[in-house]
């Protein structure tokens, strides 16, 4: 065994990897259930469901994917993981015979070897021509979803932290996805450790990467409030998931310019997950494209209209600066006439640019 560090926090790589039997295989009825069935569960009930056959419950809602065997992909992740379960029995000797390369922690290797095992033996990869890329459009909605990393080994943050999480809970794991702004990861909290898994990190060492909040908000650059407000670098529930999958459905929608889609998508991702930040985002510009169509150019609710909503709900309270008045008393006064924004103006502005509208992951 050996152990290196990389700068973005701690990697682990095994040379020495045994070759174990699952009884946490998935509960599927013999139809496969849809998403408005998911979102009627209680809360206890919708967090014991498949992680696997939710997220294919939203993807199929989509025209192209409509006719995926969900049942299928979910008998493959159960034989994964019980392939897996078999070799971590034997693998586990490597904690034990050095756990300071782990952190003294069991939880932390189990969830680290996993990672390492979907690098290594399943051989699953983050999108090549995703690496480098300025900017990504997820045309292909598969490889947002798990159907797209099972099928082709390939896959973005959003499926294969998704499988990894998936995976986990199969093996009975208090494992999560959370949001890092447009990323997702993998998060083990078992309400006395948080272990994150960085899940596009896979290679064939079968190494895998973790890092502490501290330097995930470091490395993603992610401000404190995003924390405070409950957005990233947390657990989701799993309504919280549902919604961050239909997150995820939106950006496809945009990338091919289906914003109707792509407004109801994002509209029911905010009722199950409105901390998010990045679907707030996101979902601005599909809205506007919805109120051009309802509203006439000078009709109140038309884009161009907002910019008086603004004015009224934000100009008044944070845009006035004291001023003294000839007779010596301060008096409030706007610092200055606020533009007017129209559609195109405001369509065409930095929050619209494609790294903001990522919103839901990549």
């Amino acid at each position: 065994m050996r152990k290196y560090l990389t700068s973005l926090g701690r990697r682990v790589t095994l040379v020495a990897l045994t070759g174990v039997k699952s009884n946490g295989q998935s509960q599927t009825t013999d139809k496969a259930r849809t998403l408005w069935q998911f979102l009627a569960l209680e809360d206890d009930q919708l967090e014991a469901a498949d992680l696997v056959e939710m997220n294919l419950s939203v993807a199929r809602e989509i025209p192209s994917l409509k006719s995926l065997d969900v049942h299928r992909y979910c008998r493959i992740v159960d034989d994964w993981t019980e392939q897996f379960r078999k070799w971590l029995r034997g693998a586990e000797k490597n904690f034990h015979n050095a756990p300071s390369y782990f952190k003294n922690d069991i939880h932390f290797f189990r969830v680290g070897m996993l990672a390492g095992y979907m690098g290594k033996f399943l051989g699953i990869r983050y999108i090549e021509s995703h690496k480098k890329a300025k900017e990504v459009r997820y045309t292909n909605p598969s490889e947002l979803f798990l159907n797209g990393v099972i099928d082709t080994k390939w896959g973005s943050c959003g499926n294969m932290a998704a499988l990894h999480v998936a995976m986990s809970r199969r093996m009975g794991w208090p494992v999560s996805l959370a949001c890092a702004k447009s990323h997702f990861l993998s998060r083990f909290d078992n309400g006395k450790v948080i272990h994150n898994i960085e899940a596009t990190h896979l290679d064939e060492t079968g190494g895998f990467t973790s890092d502490p909040d501290n330097i995930c908000m470091k490395v993603q650059q992610i401000p404190k409030k995003a924390v405070e407000c409950g957005s990233d670098l947390r657990s989701l529930s799993a309504r919280e998931m549902m919604g961050a999958f239909l997150g995820l459905r939106g950006r496809h929608y945009i990338d091919v310019k289906d914003f109707d889609r792509a407004d109801l998508s994002y509209s029911l991702s905010r009722v199950l997950f409105p901390r998010h930040r990045r679907a707030y985002i996101a979902a601005m510009a599909p809205m506007f494209k919805r109120g051009e169509q309802l509203f006439e150019s000078d009709e109140g609710g038309h884009p161009n209209t907002l910019s008086q909503c603004f004015r009224e709900l934000f100009w008044n309270d944070h845009f006035k600066t004291p001023r003294t008045s000839p007779h010596g008393s301060a008096r409030t006064c706007p610092s200055a006439k606020p533009p007017v924004p129209t559609i195109n103006s405001v369509m065409s502005a930095p929050l619209f640019s494609r790294s903001h509208i990522e919103g839901a992951g990549q």
